[in-house]
């Protein structure tokens, strides 16, 4: 690759740039305009690389395998592969799974306490409506945040699950190719 490639302004942005995926705004805007060429592509993440995550999952798998040896236990593909991927990710989507619950099974209860305020009371009053329609809205922003953000976190982690998976498979096939093709001769 060339040494004209954008740095990657995700690395530098904000909490709220990250939220908000604002930080790539300026590659999109690019694209409308014009043709994307490769110096104007981000460049991409080491934890992100194929030649890295099969070098990964292989270096794991074959950890895996020492220590089902050791144990005289079979040795688990997916055991291997929960291994090379950071703990911070599992924790990251456990937490927008966590506050997409909190925030889905609280929203009938704001909603609830709406109703039953409109339905008691003689004449509406927004200092007590007013609230409660910022936590329904608030509700909802979470509850579609948290569910947007954690599905993509999700597809990227088993996006390199897979490049992982097939560039071992591809790896182990290359090397089974070769040595069946060595005993022939």
């Amino acid at each position: 690759m060339e040494d004209t490639l954008v740095r990657n302004p995700r690395d530098q942005a904000s909490f709220l740039s990250l939220l908000t995926a604002s930080w790539i705004n300026d590659v999109l805007k690019l694209g409308s305009k014009q043709p994307l060429e490769e110096k104007h592509l981000l460049v991409v993440g080491t934890s992100y690389q194929a030649e890295r995550l099969v070098a990964d999952l292989e270096r794991e798998w074959l950890a895996e395998e020492r220590a089902s040896e050791q144990n005289r236990t079979k040795p688990r593909l997916w055991r291997a592969m929960m291994r090379i991927i950071p703990y911070r990710d599992y924790i990251i989507v456990a937490f927008f799974r966590i506050f997409y619950l909190i925030a889905f099974n609280i929203f009938p209860l704001i909603v609830w306490f709406f109703l039953k305020s409109i339905s008691t009371s003689t004449e509406i009053s927004y200092k007590s409506t007013l609230p409660i329609i910022i936590g329904i809205a608030l509700a909802t922003f979470i509850r579609t945040l948290c569910s947007n953000h954690g599905s993509f976190k999700v597809d990227v982690l088993s996006t390199k699950l897979k490049v992982g998976m097939t560039g071992l498979v591809y790896k182990k096939a290359s090397n089974f190719h070769q040595k069946s093709g060595s005993n022939k001769a």
